[in-house]
């Protein structure tokens, strides 16, 4: 006697199987991607931190500079030029405060994707309806974190024109 095994039923195990593959390799992209991330993080750090101790020696230099006794008209070039050091050296500071909410806008971006790798990696069979809620639980937690850290760069907060444009140091 011949079995006859239902059609629609192999269909619907071959859709899975190709769903949890897609899911699957989709995570594994999402890692990729949160590894790159990282590594750029942390050779971004490393160079600003080289930045940095480059602006505290200038520093040093400008106090040594400005400490130097002598007479007019040397003494208002030394003067000028250590102000005009200082105003560099200043603006730059400013400036690399970007790269610190950058670094932690990616760090962000990058534990958002490692969140959706978990949901993807995690094997528990879902419904299409609970892999959309599952979603939205984790867009609502990184919308949260995103929150936290407040407006991007050129984003506006209802105060101002923009987070660049406002000439202050806060970080360092």
């Amino acid at each position: 006697m011949l079995e006859h095994s239902d059609p629609s039923a192999e269909s619907t195990d071959s859709q899975s199987t190709v769903l949890q593959e897609v899911i699957a390799e989709f995570g594994r992209h999402l890692d990729m991607l949160a590894e790159q991330l990282g590594a750029s993080l942390i050779e971004a750090d490393r160079e600003c931190v080289s930045v940095g101790e480059s602006f505290h020696e200038l520093s040093a230099a400008k106090g040594t500079i400005e400490g130097i006794v002598c007479d007019e008209p040397a003494r208002t070039v030394l003067r000028s030029s250590c102000k005009q050091i200082g105003d560099s050296l200043h603006t730059a500071v400013v400036a690399l405060q970007y790269h610190d909410r950058l670094a932690q806008r990616l760090t962000l971006v990058r534990a958002g994707l490692i969140r959706l790798q978990d949901l993807l990696q995690d094997h528990s069979p879902r419904s299409y309806g609970e892999w959309l809620h599952a979603l939205r639980e984790v867009e609502q937690t990184n919308r949260t974190e995103q929150k936290r850290l407040g407006p991007a760069v050129g984003q506006t907060n209802g105060s101002g024109p923009c987070a660049l444009s406002q000439s202050s140091v806060e970080l360092f």
